[in-house]
């Protein structure tokens, strides 16, 4: 009796912790389920936010391509104003010219009409029966000759005045049509100009749209930095290419650009908003050169002489001209409204080269000007007069 107690007690004992085994068991395994699951919903956070800034990376793209086509379609719209307004001018000075011809032409008809005035008083005078009085009166053959001779010179003379006179005023009616005409012409001409000037402020308004979904689109998918760093890696690699591939034949009176320092004039005039070495939104970047403020469409002129190694739009910098001046040292001149010279030009110091504006996506009108030795920025301050 007392043996088969002493067995149904080790049962008992082995029963409980068989039981105590397979709940840790059981428990262990909800808990691992339990992690697997937070861990595959962490996952599917991480790839929705990955999704996320790809997508938002895609329609910067996206954005950046479509601010590309609008302010080199503003560029262009510029250039064609600016043909107008010298075919406007053209068109005037040819005005001018006609005006001044017409003016001598009715001073020689003036002079015409006395003339055939007196031409008709003489052939009055001289009339038929004049004629034959000077037959009738002349005894000397040689004598009725002369007379003769002198009354149809006298005639053929009247007859040049008048058809003279006749083509005067044929003269005159050509540069009255032409004058007219021209007017024409000049009046299609300013209401191109105008429609184009219409078509610019549509541009400008269509960008600035770009550029509102553009700033929203990056800032709330928390990408700003990541562009610029990009766009800063990607104008690095710009300056390396050209290092690379321009060499720069200089001018053998031109002084070597490292003689320059603190001699050089700004590009433009204005204050500068922001200066070489502050910080860049995102904290670690800084700016490599200076933003300066301007009015749109003032000149941008060259620092120095060189040779336009870039001229063309560029991400984040819109229209943007580089300038090789010799020896690794380049100059940068970015968001202009126009570019007025191209690449391959070879430009002097304050030669205009472009004007102020505000493209590659700014909220304000400004030039970026940047100094550089090889890959290295210079701080424009220590290059340009106080």
């Amino acid at each position: 009796m007392f043996q088969f107690s002493k067995i149904i007690a080790h049962l008992s004992c082995y029963l409980l912790l068989s039981f105590s085994f397979i709940s840790y068991a059981i428990a262990d395994d909800e808990a691992k389920s339990e992690k697997a699951s937070e861990l595959k919903d962490l996952r599917n956070r991480i790839k929705d936010v990955e999704t996320r800034i790809k997508g938002a990376r895609d329609e910067a793209e996206k954005l950046q391509k479509e601010l590309r086509e609008n302010e080199i379609s503003t560029a262009q719209t510029l250039t064609r104003l600016h043909d107008f307004e010298l075919n406007i001018s053209k068109k005037n000075a040819a005005l001018e010219e006609l005006k001044f011809e017409q003016a001598e032409h009715k001073a020689v008809l003036e002079q015409e009409k006395e003339k055939l005035t007196h031409q008709i008083r003489s052939a009055y005078r001289m009339g038929r029966n004049d004629y034959i009085k000077l037959l009738l009166n002349q005894e000397d053959p040689a004598l009725v000759g002369r007379a003769l001779a002198y009354y149809d010179y006298h005639n053929k003379a009247r007859s040049e005045r008048i058809g003279q006179t006749q083509q005067t005023l044929a003269n005159i009616d050509q540069i009255q049509s032409s004058i007219v005409d021209q007017t024409t012409k000049l009046e299609i001409l300013k209401a191109k100009n105008e429609t184009k000037l219409q078509d610019f402020h549509q541009y400008r308004a269509t960008r600035r749209d770009i550029i509102v979904r553009l700033h929203k689109d990056i800032k709330e998918q928390g990408v700003e930095l990541l562009t610029l760093q990009e766009n800063e890696r990607e104008l690095g690699k710009l300056f390396q290419g050209l290092e690379q591939d321009v060499t720069v034949e200089m001018f053998e009176d031109m002084p070597p650009f490292n003689t320059l320092k603190g001699k050089l004039n700004w590009p433009t005039k204005g204050k500068l908003l922001k200066r070489f070495g502050a910080s860049k939104k995102g904290g670690n970047l800084k700016w490599q050169g200076v933003l300066i403020d301007g009015e749109t469409g003032t000149s941008v002129k060259s620092i120095s002489t060189g040779k336009i190694v870039f001229a063309d739009w560029f991400r984040n910098m819109g229209l943007l001209i580089i300038i090789d001046h010799g020896d690794g040292y380049m100059s940068l001149y970015g968001h202009n409204q126009n570019l007025i010279k191209n690449t391959g030009d070879w430009v002097l110091a304050g030669e205009k080269i472009a004007t102020v504006g505000d493209s590659g996506g700014q909220s304000d009108t400004a030039l970026y000007f940047e100094i550089r030795k090889g890959a290295e920025p210079l701080n424009p301050s220590r290059w340009c007069k106080k």
